[in-house]
């Protein structure tokens, strides 16, 4: 064994189909950055011994691992990612190109949201992988002249040896060129709908994880999420007042996040694409920012909320050459 940057490490996912039961990893990440380790908790005991020192014990009371991931957004691999953030995907081929499919991401309304394996080889020094493995939350972030990032944050159980060997598909990335924002009235109007002048949008998905924690075990059962949440803020530049007057006057619109990649032809005469509709979102917290010297840009938030007219909140639809997820 020898010392090693941290650039030749690897890093894999792959969707577990029984929950627990650990599987090979569909896709080795080109990540920019990733940190997924073991943790544990500790508790030192309080209990009094004729001394004036605090404790005469400490032990382990829980036992898992987490961490994150952070890269550019490809066309194939990120789609383990929504499918973990939002938990169902119904994928159809195309129609008219039979080679690429359309995968079609929503919110499945339980507890349990589909489980991946985590795998990382960390030099010569060790391999090893974490199953049970659930999207805590999933933040998507993109500005003009850059890639399309991402950044995952994931927790599972305790790792075991592993021995795969790595190996890298051909994927697509997206960059800020290939972004349109668009705002309407109401989920519908969205294709007829105007392509805004926004410099950065980002998007995030919280899952509110909790740990199913039982009598008997040092490590959690199972990771269960509760309430989804979808946060985000986009900026433009400050020419007119309408973004702010939606937020202080607290008006609803629906938002689109389409990202075509147009220099790559995927089957006979599609493109790799993503596609993220927000049925129903309000903006707030409007903030103007710049220097003296600077172009002067507005900055709001805005929450995803559930429409029980197009009973959704977000809908995702990735288009590759994969055949499911």
């Amino acid at each position: 064994m020898s010392e090693s940057i941290k650039r030749k490490y690897n890093i894999g996912i792959g969707r577990e189909t029984t929950r627990g039961v650990k599987v090979t990893p569909k896709y080795w990440l080109k990540p920019l950055s990733a940190e997924y380790n073991d943790k544990i908790e500790t508790v030192a005991s309080e209990r009094a011994c004729g001394v004036i020192e605090d404790s005469e014990e400490m032990i382990i009371k829980n036992k898992y691992s987490d961490g994150q991931i952070q890269g550019e957004a490809f066309d194939k691999s990120f789609g383990l990612f929504i499918l973990g953030a939002l938990g169902q995907v119904s994928s159809v081929a195309k129609v008219g190109d039979l080679a690429v499919y359309d995968h079609t991401f929503s919110v499945l309304q339980s507890a349990k949201h589909p489980t991946f394996t985590i795998e990382v080889k960390r030099g010569d020094v060790e391999q090893k992988s974490y199953g049970n493995c659930v999207i805590e939350s999933l933040k998507i972030e993109s500005q003009a002249h850059d890639y399309v990032k991402f950044e995952a944050k994931l927790k599972g159980k305790t790792s075991g040896v592993a021995t795969n060997s790595a190996g890298y598909v051909t994927e697509n990335y997206f960059l800020g060129k290939d972004v349109s924002v668009k705002l309407a009235d109401n989920l519908s109007g969205l294709d007829s709908a105007t392509v805004i002048d926004a410099r950065k949008i980002t998007i995030q998905i919280a899952k509110n994880l909790e740990e199913d924690k039982r009598l008997g075990a040092d490590e959690p059962n199972d990771f269960l999420n509760k309430e989804l949440s979808i946060e985000g803020t986009l900026e433009i530049l400050f020419k007119d007042s309408t973004l702010k007057d939606y937020a202080l006057n607290g008006i609803q619109k629906a938002l689109r996040i389409d990202i075509v990649n147009t220099n790559k032809v995927i089957g006979s005469s599609s493109n790799p694409r993503l596609k993220i509709d927000l049925a129903k979102i309000k903006f707030k917290d409007p903030v103007e920012g710049g220097d003296n010297n600077d172009i002067v840009k507005v900055t709001v938030g805005f929450k995803g909320l559930y429409s029980a007219t197009d009973s959704k909140s977000i809908e995702a639809v990735l288009t590759n050459l994969e055949t499911n997820y």
